[in-house]
């Protein structure tokens, strides 16, 4: 039997990752299809934006030195409408009608709310007293030309295309989304929703777990099927896998028993080992592997195993092939009200839940911690990580923990 060769801890395995790992090439995209990407340079402003001084508000466009008092008249001369300037100036006593966008007219320094006059009118009662500058937006006042408006490494969301489009851009550049296989193996598998079980058998869950995982990450991910645990079926499947996608990620196959053939049949079809094992529960029998420009992540065949896997690695890799400015999810300290065991002598990703108290965010175990139990995952609102190192912690201790659920943070927990 062939046992692992040498475990490494988790920190060098991410380091691992993130060195053996290439960016993916750059290509141009639409506004929509650049949504979830991430920005392969930085993105300067072609012109100052706003491109001249316009109102904040529907109201009157003045001179803030006529409008010092409440009470004065004054005569209404033209209008400035979005995207038609007024053809007049502002002179003493006198106002411009103006609404929301629409250009300052010369002479004019201020806005007026139309809620603080007599109304709408050839003519108006000024109520209340204004400034210069009130209720103007200012040319410039958002990005300058010239300016970084966006870095690179930035993800494209909603807020990022609208500025982008407010500058005239039609298409970004971007990292492509990586093209990504789930193979499902094993002969015990089952497609659920197709037929009851028969004695041995069990349902692939991995396999979607893992697909949901990789386009929860932003890839074009696919599932592929090969329900045998032969040799010659397993080398085909993987080999049209390596040659069609940039990540490969399979589960169960990498451990040390007579039936794990993933990893002998990727070294025959030539792909590097980097790593093979790490100090890491769940997840010790954990295959790291490159051919070429694809990446293979063979992960453990626990449902549990395997989800955190790729959330500790497989997910890092994705994020620097797109080349994420942070490649990491939020982590915070965190702590426990009890003592915590560790007698695994690797690191422990302990499924916990979030609490905010007066001391910080109180960690909690969501129950019993097999590596087999996919409720578990369901509860966990983090990963604390715990160890390698030590043979656990003393309550209050704090302790880095990988935020899986965000929302949590803003409701403040259970």
């Amino acid at each position: 039997m062939q046992l692992f060769e040498r475990l490494i801890d988790h920190a060098e395995a991410v380091r691992l990752v993130l060195e053996e790992t290439p960016r993916l090439s750059v290509e141009h995209v639409s506004l929509m299809d650049a949504r979830g990407l991430a920005l392969a340079e930085n993105l300067r402003a072609r012109f100052d934006s706003p491109p001249f001084d316009n109102s904040a508000v529907d109201g009157y466009a003045v001179r803030s030195v006529d409008a010092r008092e409440a009470g004065r008249t004054f005569k209404v001369v033209d209008e400035a409408p979005a995207g038609r300037p007024a053809r007049k100036e502002v002179g003493e006593g006198e106002a411009i009608k103006i609404f929301t966008g629409g250009v300052m007219p010369e002479g004019a320094d201020a806005v007026v709310m139309v809620e603080n006059t007599s109304g709408w009118g050839e003519e108006f009662e000024l109520k209340k007293p204004t400034k210069a500058g009130n209720n103007l937006r200012r040319s410039g006042e958002d990005v300058r030309e010239g300016d970084v408006m966006l870095r690179a490494g930035t993800e494209i969301g909603a807020p990022e295309i609208a500025l982008a489009a407010a500058q005239g851009y039609g298409e970004l550049p971007v990292y492509r989304r990586p093209k990504v296989v789930v193979l499902s193996t094993g002969t015990e598998l089952v497609e659920p929703g197709t037929r009851d079980l028969r004695p041995g058998e069990i349902f692939d869950s991995n396999s979607f777990a893992l697909l949901a995982q990789a386009l929860e990450a932003g890839a074009d991910a696919r599932r592929m099927h090969a329900a045998s645990d032969e040799a010659e079926t397993l080398r085909a499947a993987m080999q049209e896998a390596l040659t069609t996608a940039d990540v490969v990620v399979t589960s169960g196959g990498v451990s040390v028993g007579e039936k794990d053939l993933v990893k002998g049949t990727l070294l025959d079809l030539g792909v590097e080992q980097i790593f093979w094992g790490v100090k890491l529960k769940p997840g010790k029998p954990v295959f790291f592997g490159a051919r070429e420009d694809a990446r293979f992540f063979g992960l453990p065949g626990n449902p549990v195993s395997a989800m955190v896997c790729f959330e500790l690695f497989v997910r890092l890799a994705l994020m620097r092939m797109t080349g994420r400015e942070d490649v990491r999810r939020l982590r915070i300290q965190v702590y426990f009200d009890e003592d915590v065991e560790n007698k695994f002598g690797r690191m422990h990703a302990m499924r916990v839940t979030l609490e905010r108290t007066e001391k910080g965010w109180r960690a909690e175990s969501v129950g019993a911690q097999g590596s087999g139990l996919v409720s578990s995952l369901t509860k966990a609102d983090a990963l604390a990580l715990i160890g390698p190192e030590s043979e656990g912690l003393q309550a209050g201790e704090p302790v880095e923990a990988i935020v899986l659920r965000e929302e949590v943070l803003l409701g403040g927990g259970a």
